[in-house]
């Protein structure tokens, strides 16, 4: 097993471990450590108490906050004792994220392109295409002919996401993203946000409903691994009316005045009266509707409202 420790000055590292929390769910392999301005005790021993709980064949991961601090100076004096920790300092969540959905010990190239992933997150949103395009992560090769193969139906009113980017994208294996929403589609900026957000050499398409149904000939021949997310209920009835999917994650809906929650007490799933008859009407067409926030979720089929 990977294990990833996270460690700062001050509460740096607590808050990156509750963002990979409500990212991917719960991560016991991950931890974080902290130096507090009046500690008495060096941020080592506590790292060395963690180590002593690990298996002996796990891979440590140290992820400092920046290169130079005492934290990190630390960390790779405590590397220098042990060749099993990799220290990697300047954490950033894209870099952290692209760990923690790795399951296997990384090879020193796979840690270059952790690195470069980390970089690839540091943008000016403003001016995305003066960038400088460093190599990602090795992620799904682009299709080579033949019929599609739909891997995800998501509902999701945020649409592209970091849960959607490091969870379902990892644990699918796709290489193309069709986002179905009539306003995001009709709307420049909104699509300009969501192709910073796409995860790198992934293809990333935004239609409207009647777009993405005239496109769908043409997607079975491309030979792709696809995952289709739509932003509200009322838009994958419209669609699966005329192209039914067999099954459908709902992630996450917007929580309204009269919502009922559904999917246990954790989920992130809320629907109104209205999508509560969409819902219905899509599982009265024979789709399997399931609950599940991220894979590390339990899942929990929705068979009636």
């Amino acid at each position: 097993m990977n294990q990833i420790i996270l460690a700062s000055h001050g509460e740096l590292a607590l808050g990156a471990l509750d963002t990979v929390h409500m990212i991917v769910g719960e991560a016991p392999n991950v931890h974080a450590v902290t130096l507090g301005r009046d500690d008495m005790q060096p941020i080592t021993a506590e790292v060395e108490r963690l180590m002593a709980s690990f298996a002996a064949d796990d891979a440590v991961y140290v992820l400092t906050d920046m290169l130079g601090s005492s934290v990190n100076n630390s960390m790779v004096e405590l590397m220098a004792q042990d060749k099993d920790i990799t220290v990697i300092s300047g954490m950033n969540m894209p870099l952290i994220l692209t760990l923690v959905m790795s399951d296997v010990p990384l090879a020193e190239s796979d840690v270059r392109g952790l690195i470069a992933e980390g970089r690839r997150g540091i943008v000016d949103c403003a001016h995305p295409e003066e960038e400088v395009d460093v190599n990602p992560v090795a992620t799904p090769a682009a299709g080579r002919g033949g019929a599609s193969r739909i891997e995800l139906v998501r509902l999701d009113y945020r649409l592209l996401h970091g849960q959607v980017v490091f969870s379902w994208v990892g644990k699918t294996g796709v290489n193309r993203i069709i986002i179905v929403d009539d306003a995001s589609a009709n709307d420049a900026v909104k699509k300009g946000a969501l192709r910073l957000a796409k995860p790198a050499n992934v293809r990333l398409n935004v239609f409207t409903v009647e777009r993405a149904l005239s496109k769908m000939d043409k997607l079975n021949t491309l030979g792709d691994k696809v995952m289709f997310i739509f932003g509200n209920t009322r838009e994958l009835l419209e669609f699966s009316q005329r192209h039914r999917f067999a099954e459908v994650n709902y992630g996450a809906t917007a929580n309204r005045e009269g919502a009922r929650q559904y999917g246990g007490k954790d989920g992130s799933v809320f629907l109104d009266a209205r999508e509560r008859a969409d819902t219905q009407a899509l599982l009265d067409l024979g789709t399997k509707i399931y609950v599940q926030q991220t894979p590390a979720y339990r899942r929990v089929e929705l068979n009636g409202i």
